[in-house]
């Protein structure tokens, strides 16, 4: 979500949305912000973790 705007509304109806909980709330919100830093949710063998986009990880190395 590039669009500042769009994203502050995204952000405004997770918060509004009666069908999440506080937790579900932080864990949205926080994917969608790692996922504008350039990060994506993985899961590995249970774990979940934070890692870069492949195309961060390649510009960087270039």
């Amino acid at each position: 979500m590039g669009n500042r705007a769009r994203r502050r509304v995204w952000e405004i109806s997770v918060l509004a949305d009666p069908r999440l909980n506080e937790t579900d709330r932080r864990v949205a919100l926080a994917v969608a912000e790692a996922d504008r830093r350039g990060f994506v949710l993985c899961e590995q063998n249970g774990e979940f973790f934070f890692a870069a986009k492949d195309q961060y990880v390649a510009a960087k190395a270039a």
